[in-house]
């Protein structure tokens, strides 16, 4: 976060709260309860997002001539899911916010934990990370999890209310990630430009696989494929940022992951787009 302006900062921040709280509203405990229970399905997720998408990382590293710092970058990226953009195209699938909010938390918070072993297994021997636990897991405490649990209270005391609410922080929500987009547009468009075609080729290639990797493993349900494929594409840039500017070698990464950050919403916006447009044709035939 240190890189972004003040405005930057407080735009992802209402983005997160809002969301989180929108969610919070729309999620009963029963609901988390059931998928908690639903193992088969975690399994998968962590297996698309630990497992298969650090090795498709490696493997595009292995496969296509990057510059050191870029390969970096990706790796970093593929061993560190839990993006928390996501949750702005994961929330939008009608129905499923307990899905939603569980795959987001669960990855974002794994992460801090899971992919520093991983990225010992793939990162060179010379490469030292110092991980800011402190921080992060102090940021998932204040800006994800106590939001979402103010949601679920909200709706178990005044459920009613919850509902007109939910949609009036989703908006809030929503709004915040626009004006976020816009603020860091100049910066991110300066670091795709100082990457690379290559570069950006290989961030897109890693981003629509891993998004199919998500997809397939989501099992049978439209919704699951939806948010599993949304969640497993978009990265935690922040983390890994964060990770680096910890960490005193390797300075040069933060501009290949700050273009990866770039690269991850419009795609995703798409995806988003394309699928809202053939739910809607599948209503229409239904009808």
């Amino acid at each position: 976060m240190a890189e972004l302006t003040t405005t930057a900062k407080i735009l992802v921040l209402t983005f997160l709260v809002a969301s989180m709280l929108s969610l919070g509203m729309q999620t009963g405990v029963s609901d988390l309860r059931s998928l908690v229970a639903s193992k088969s399905l975690l399994v998968r997720t962590l297996l698309a997002n630990f497992l298969l998408a650090p090795i498709l990382g490696v493997a595009l590293v292995l496969l296509l001539p990057l510059e050191p710092h870029v390969a970096g970058a990706l790796l970093l990226l593929a061993c560190t899911p839990g993006g928390l953009s996501a949750i702005q195209f994961t929330s939008q699938v009608k129905g499923s916010a307990a899905l939603s909010v569980a795959v987001m938390c669960l990855l974002a918070l794994l992460a801090v934990f899971v992919s520093p072993l991983i990225l010992k297994l793939v990162l060179p021997t010379s490469v030292r990370m110092v991980i800011p636990y402190g921080g992060a897991l102090l940021f998932f405490l204040v800006f994800l999890l106590v939001p979402l649990l103010a949601g679920m209270l909200l709706l178990s005391k005044i459920p009613g209310a919850a509902m007109k609410l939910s949609k009036l922080a989703a908006l809030v929500g929503l709004v915040a990630f626009i004006g976020f987009m816009v603020a860091t547009d100049a910066a991110r468009k300066l670091a795709v430009g100082e990457i690379g075609l290559t570069a950006v080729g290989a961030m897109l290639l890693f981003i629509v696989a891993s998004m199919a990797i998500g997809w397939l493993m989501a099992g049978s349900a439209r919704d699951a494929k939806r948010i599993l494929a949304s969640a497993t594409s978009m990265r935690n840039a922040a983390l890994c940022i964060a990770i680096v500017e910890t960490s005193a070698p390797g300075h040069a990464v933060l501009v290949p992951l700050i273009a990866f950050s770039l690269l991850m919403v419009p795609t995703n916006m798409l995806f988003s787009i394309y699928n809202t447009v053939q739910e809607k044709r599948r209503t229409r035939k239904v009808a």
